[in-house]
């Protein structure tokens, strides 16, 4: 076989070698961004949670403790419940040993049902029941309330 015919074919081998590696390469350096790019929305997404409870920092169960007290109605009708760290009391007796709260929501079980409040201001002195009946009774929080119980 002549030289330049042996020198072709083995040009032609280390480019097929190369194109070979070429795509190796290109296929672990896109591989390599793909992982980059996954890991920088993880870090992103995780960073937002924490930004989201710094800038909104959970509401303590101790910021609505007292006696809320039903708005609008004669005081022999009115109800009122207070809550504190022994749970929900009504008339004297402990009725839930708990209650779930949140920025928009206040809830407690009774027996079988829950019942559900929405805060209605920002100071969290003030909830709506947030129930299917046609009267929907409003709670102030003694003490802390800008209104006075009627």
């Amino acid at each position: 076989m002549p030289s330049t015919t042996k020198s072709i074919l083995t040009d032609q081998a280390s480019d097929s070698n190369s194109a070979g590696k070429t795509l190796m390469q290109k296929w672990l350096e896109r591989s390599l961004m793909l992982i980059a790019l996954i890991g920088t929305l993880v870090v992103i997404v995780m960073y937002r949670d924490l930004i989201m409870r710094y800038l909104s920092p959970p509401l303590a169960k101790s910021a609505v403790y007292g006696k809320w007290v039903e708005q609008n109605v004669p005081s022999y009708a009115r109800e009122e419940f207070i809550l504190s760290a022994k749970g929900v009391t009504v008339h004297g007796s402990v009725v839930a040993t708990d209650f779930s709260l949140d920025e928009k929501t206040l809830s407690y079980k009774v027996g079988s049902s829950i019942r559900r409040f929405d805060f209605v201001d920002q100071h969290h002195t003030e909830i709506k029941l947030n129930s299917h009946d046609h009267y929907l009774p409003v709670f102030h929080l003694e003490g802390r309330s800008h209104l006075k119980v009627l």
